[in-house]
């Protein structure tokens, strides 16, 4: 069955009491259940918004520009598809993020920013329901918060241009011949001028001199704005599973690169930092060998980038079922579901078949493109995402898992349909994981009874509205492992790197200019932390790192109370921190998977926006 054209009624609204609206920008809707538009957001550029939050995508100019990189003085694009897609002036040392606001806070000036850094392969919209939850108790506590969602530059080598045609004309179909008609051998849509841009690691080697550093410095740019915008420069900054270490990177960075003067640290300009279902990082057992500092240098030298030109090492995770072409996918189902209006319509536009069969097997996106399963059985949209990115999927990494609902009945239509979270659930969907561990060292940390926290009716919007999305498709991975990784990057330096980074006479290599994360075990301010006991991070005991690299906290809601109280030297999986009074606090959320921690409803099960809120309230000035 081939998704005809959507109806002109459906096409022309978009369900709101369902928790799909979308509306100002994006709809235009006049109707009166459509929530009050705001002026701000509707005449600022690249904005849109999405029930009562004006979202808000910007891009700005970068100091570091990375060798080899498009944009960098001397840095000629020949590339063909860097030059169909960005064209031969194209500039990738930039900074970008997407800013969330209440809509009818949008000429307020903020009292806090939570800057937030997504994990891997994650883009801003991991954040879209945890800034909708969030800013809308801050302001019934009478208080403006924003959320800026930080986007790594490798975002800017996606092309969405057809994406962005298909969500302005509604129609996903739209997408599907963007994306994949050249595998599905269909004419191209009257409303493209050509099909996507696809890179391929040999593409993009200059990828490899994406460092720790060149990243700090880029969300640095996106701090000082915010700075700027935010009442006392009251600014947080978090991150999620690997974004924790971004932002564990982040505060122990002297930005002063000149190894002269004053530290500049990225602590300093931070009220407190959040962490989300991650550690953060934590100090080397031992300093580096020398060999080991020769081999960082090697690497950040020109080494990793050759490697990545030979094609020894790749520029970016491509994972089975998790490249570029298989990422995307959430986008499309996420406008069918939109513009259906419901997360269980027509079938699957990813499954249907496009004519008759090719290459000996039906002419859909699931047979046809590489990298891609198609499901056992026909499935809606609702279940084709979720079969994929539901934690009951054991097939799927756990860093991708979400907690949304459970595999439905057999619809009037042929289809499976997908229980969202607010139905009844079966028995499967809610898993009693065992009690609690004791030890670091069980064979088992997950526990507690799993919890199905979140709905995909209200997380729909995420997956594909406005100038971002849900997934960072070039996740630049082996950048990131310069000085962090023994095989790819030279070594593992840990937080502090100051045996490569100091000047020569206070006993470094006066290697600033790889990393410059001489101030780890000066952050002083306040640590929040948030875990999921079906995740990554199940129990409180994998923060103690963390807290064991840091200086005691320094800020005025802290009264010299220790980051830890027990348990600092051994591997007890529940620790005691000092809360509040020490500036470090772990909260964990029963039954939560990875993502659980920042896409769940407001509910009770949910032990991450209450404390969230009151740690910004209590550490702004």
């Amino acid at each position: 069955m081939k998704l005809t054209r959507l109806s002109s009624s459906i096409r022309g609204a978009l369900l709101l009491s369902a928790g799909l609206g979308l509306s100002g920008c994006l709809s235009g809707s006049g109707d009166s259940s459509t929530p009050p538009q705001s002026a701000v957001c509707n005449s600022a550029e690249n904005a849109v918004q999405v029930n009562e939050m004006c979202i808000q995508t910007v891009t700005v100019a970068s100091p570091a520009k990375a060798a080899q990189t498009p944009g960098t003085p001397g840095v000629l694009v020949t590339n063909p598809k860097l030059t169909t897609h960005l064209g031969a002036d194209a500039d990738l040392n930039q900074a970008r993020y997407t800013r969330y606001a209440l809509a009818d806070q949008t000429s307020l000036q903020p009292d806090a920013i939570l800057v937030a850094v997504p994990g891997t392969l994650g883009g801003a919209h991991n954040y879209f329901r945890l800034a909708e939850n969030l800013m809308a108790d801050a302001q019934a506590a009478g208080m403006v918060l924003e959320v800026w969602a930080f986007e790594r530059r490798s975002v800017l080598l996606q092309d969405t241009v057809g994406l962005n045609i298909a969500e302005e004309e509604k129609d996903p179909l739209i997408a599907v011949n963007f994306l994949f008609g050249d595998e599905l051998d269909l004419p191209l849509s009257a409303e493209l001028d050509r099909r996507a841009v696809f890179y391929d690691q040999a593409d993009v080697p200059f990828m490899a001199n994406w460092t720790p550093q060149v990243f700090s410095q880029d969300i640095d740019v996106v701090v000082e704005l915010a700075r700027d915008a935010a009442r006392n420069g009251n600014v947080f900054l978090g991150g999620h599973s690997a974004g924790t270490g971004f932002v564990a990177r982040y505060a122990a960075t002297d930005f002063n690169l000149s190894g002269t003067g004053a530290p500049e640290p990225g602590y300093a300009k931070l009220r407190g930092l959040v962490l989300f279902e991650g550690q953060g990082g934590s100090l080397r057992a031992t300093a580096p060998t020398p060999a080991e500092l020769d081999a960082v240098e090697a690497a950040a030298d020109g080494g990793l980038y050759a490697a990545v030109q030979s094609g020894a090492v790749s520029a970016y995770i491509n994972a089975p079922g998790l490249g570029p072409r298989q990422l995307v996918s959430s986008e499309v189902l996420g406008m069918q579901m939109a513009f259906e209006e419901t997360i269980n319509g027509e079938q699957a536009v990813l499954q249907q078949t496009f004519g008759p069969d090719r290459n000996g097997k039906g002419n859909s996106v699931y047979q046809q493109v590489a990298g891609y399963n198609d499901r056992p059985f026909p499935v809606t949209a609702g279940a084709a995402l979720a079969t994929f990115q539901d934690d009951d999927n054991q097939a799927t990494p756990q860093f991708y898992h979400l907690s949304m609902g459970a595999l439905g009945a057999l619809n009037a239509d042929g289809l499976v349909e997908w229980l969202d979270n607010d139905q009844p659930m079966p028995a499967s969907a809610l898993t009693d994981n065992g009690p609690a561990p004791t030890s670091l060292l069980s064979p088992q940390l997950f526990w507690g009874v799993e919890a199905e926290p979140v709905n995909m009716a209200r997380l729909t919007p995420s997956l594909f509205v406005g100038d971002t999305n849900y997934s960072d498709w070039y996740y630049p991975s082996t950048g990131l492992l310069i000085g962090n990784n023994a095989t790819v990057g030279g070594a593992s330096l840990g937080l502090d790197t100051s045996a490569l980074s100091l000047p020569v006479a206070l006993g470094g290599r006066g290697r600033s200019d790889i990393v410059n994360q001489t101030q780890a075990q000066q952050i002083d301010v306040p640590v929040i932390g948030f875990g999921g006991t079906n995740g990554l991070t199940p129990v409180p005991g994998i923060w103690r790192g963390f807290a064991n690299a840091i200086a005691p906290c320094a800020a005025l809601s802290c009264d010299g109370t220790a980051r830890m109280l027990t348990g600092a030297a051994d591997l007890s999986a529940f620790p005691t921190f000092g809360g509040a009074a020490g500036g470090f606090e772990v909260y964990m959320s029963e039954g939560y998977s990875h993502n659980d921690v920042l896409a769940a409803d407001d509910d009770a099960t949910n032990n991450v926006i209450d404390p969230l809120l009151a740690f910004i309230e209590r550490n702004a000035e």
